[in-house]
């Protein structure tokens, strides 16, 4: 029996255990990156850390999942159990990067605190597909958090274990939320059959275990119950493994009786710890030792050796003959009672090894039945990376081009939308052919403000202004990357031509409400549900609407006005990043074209 006690701390499997996972996040991470840059260098770096590492926690989720239930099934499964809690910090680590990056790209740097935009940019909470994705991944993020912090033994004993299982349970709360935020954002977009597989077989998988692991324990607790005269009958000595236990349901509380140095004891099956199964545990040194994280008691009290207080109920046993009787009624944690002894015949040798994660001692069976699960889950964790990666459908031809400072010379003007002309070379007649760049602020803001400041001071509004082109597909748009500072005096006299809108006729157009700088190019992709509340963002601060639809087999795109010219912002945010139907009055304006609708007749259509 212990008589002193030596802190175990960060012991070699440990190390053994929490190095083989983050070389495996390493390389997760590195190929998801590499093979990205590779295949689709113009996709935004950004996009590429967010979606890495958002695969990456799916990934680790699914694994910390299944560890439970197998542990339950096989005994053999339970170094992996061991150490989990670290597996757990380790993927709130990476869902962090992914949450946090993922809220100061999509709705950082707006007219709104980035916390309050995760919950009113997109509002369709009445709607199935286009319900806020991203309010599901940031309240499972949260619960993430309440579990990591509080998964220090310091909390275990300030919570009591129960209350503190309670909320690790709501770890299948966060799988739920996740699914969710995945099935109802990325996939929206990246809409392939596959990775719909790969999300719903890893639901199955998961339903899988736990109803096995159910079953095993329903069946447990539905063993016939024999009294007599008040007793419970238990099982025969021989039943019974030297230093091991067996199990019974007395009075819907599992108790575990352990067979040791010719004695029998009764205690509490559930550990002081984390509730773990102390009937499947094992006596070493003299204590009954839980299989979950090496928690020890003493089997004739209950108590853990000095100098730890941990206690559990114990409960008296009789013999009679070879049987095993217990009395169903718990004695008051650490209450000490006389061990039955019984005859040495009935005394056999302990036949498989157990597992105490504080030596690490794994036998080669174990070892072998480990390596079969972790090879091929790491296996099916690059698979799903790769066919994630190689069926990415919307990564355009598009660039941000920010190592670039671009510089042009013309008119600005906020009409029909905040702009620049230029002059474009010459026609064939040798006249000026002029060219309109939209322009928009930096971070996600007009530019109708700084175009007004500046015509203030200029009555011609000529400027020469510098900036960062966004770029998709040929059409290009400009970011006033330094805002004020971006517009200076001309140098030399500007050769340019008032652009007169061409009237083309009454349209009707079906396409996809977009702000034009990350559609553009300045987010790859900028697109879709999983961008619809940056795109509200962008347009809520002064970005001009557009809308992108095809025509005769091309993309085209069309700045969207009021029936007067003026700016209906507000009115659209409602239809952005989704399928709709608009008729208006389509004008031409040089290169670009504008159109003049009635928001409130906006037609939304089924996806």
């Amino acid at each position: 029996m212990s008589t002193g006690y030596q802190g175990i701390s960060w012991n070699k499997y440990k190390k053994k255990y929490d190095t083989i996972l983050w070389l495996f996040i390493i390389a997760f991470l590195i190929v998801s990156i590499l093979s990205n840059y590779f295949l689709f260098p113009k996709a935004n770096v950004s996009t590429v850390i967010i979606r890495s590492f958002g695969l990456l926690s799916i990934v680790l989720i699914h694994i910390i999942l299944s560890i439970g239930p197998l542990c339950r099934i096989n005994s053999k499964f339970l170094p992996l159990l061991y150490n989990r809690r670290h597996l757990g910090v380790s993927m709130f680590i990476i869902a962090s990067v992914h949450s946090c990056y993922s809220i100061f790209w999509f709705h950082g740097n707006g007219n709104i605190h980035p916390l309050l935009s995760v919950f009113t940019s997109n509002t369709h909470y009445n709607s199935f597909l286009f319900f806020p994705f991203q309010t599901l991944g940031f309240v499972s993020y949260i619960i993430l958090a309440l579990m990591a912090f509080t998964s220090h033994d310091f909390w275990l004993a300030a919570l009591t274990p129960k209350i503190w299982k309670s909320l690790h349970m709501l770890v299948y709360a966060v799988y739920f939320l996740v699914v969710l935020h995945v099935v109802l954002g990325v996939l929206q977009l990246e809409n392939n059959p596959l990775l719909f597989s790969f999300i719903f077989l890893g639901m199955l998988f998961l339903s899988v275990l736990h109803i096995w692991a159910g079953y095993l324990s329903f069946k447990f607790d539905a063993q016939k119950i024999i009294f007599e005269d008040g007793w419970q009958y238990v099982c025969r000595i021989n039943e019974i493994k030297n230093n091991k236990a067996k199990m019974v349901n007395v009075e819907n509380e599992r108790i575990a009786i352990f067979k040791y140095d010719g004695k029998l004891s009764a205690i509490h099956n559930v550990c002081k710890h984390q509730n773990g199964p102390l009937g499947e545990g094992k006596i070493i040194d003299g204590c009954i030792t839980c299989p979950w994280h090496g928690y020890q008691y003493q089997p004739h009290n209950g108590c853990s050796p000095a100098p730890f207080t941990e206690r559990v109920s114990t409960y008296m046993l009789k013999l009679n003959g070879d049987k095993i009787y217990v009395f169903p009624k718990a004695l008051p944690e650490g209450t000490f009672v006389e061990p039955i002894v019984f005859n040495v015949e009935y005394l056999n040798s302990p036949v498989e090894s157990f597992f105490i994660g504080w030596i690490g001692n794994i036998d080669s069976s174990t070892a072998k039945t480990l390596k079969r699960f972790v090879f091929p889950s790491i296996l099916i964790a690059f698979m799903f990376l790769l066919s994630f990666i190689l069926l990415q459908k919307k990564i355009a031809n598009s660039e941000y081009k920010y190592n670039e400072v671009a510089t042009y010379t013309g008119m600005v003007s906020n009409s029909p939308f905040p702009h620049i002309v230029f002059t474009k070379g010459k026609d064939n007649f040798g006249n000026p052919q002029m060219e309109a760049l939209p322009l928009v602020n930096a971070w996600k803001f007009g530019a109708d403000q700084l175009i007004q400041n500046w015509c203030k001071k200029t009555t011609s509004c000529v400027a020469t202004i510098k900036g960062t082109i966004i770029t998709r597909d040929g059409i290009n748009a400009m970011e006033l990357s330094d805002e004020e500072n971006s517009f200076v005096q001309a140098k030399n006299n500007v050769d340019f031509r008032n652009i007169t809108p061409q009237l083309i006729g009454d349209v009707k157009i079906i396409g996809e409400i977009i702000d034009p700088k990350c559609y553009l190019g300045a987010m790859n992709p900028g697109e879709g549900k999983p961008h619809r509340s940056c795109a509200i963002r962008c347009i809520s601060g002064g970005i001009m609407p557009m809308i992108t639809f095809n025509q005769s087999g091309k993309k085209e795109y069309a700045v969207l006005l009021g029936m007067k010219g003026e700016k209906i912002n507000e009115k659209v945010l409602d239809y952005v990043a989704e399928p709709v139907e608009i008729n208006g009055t389509l004008f031409k304006y040089a290169n670009w074209q504008f159109i003049y609708i009635i928001p409130e007749k906006i037609n939304r259509l089924k996806n």
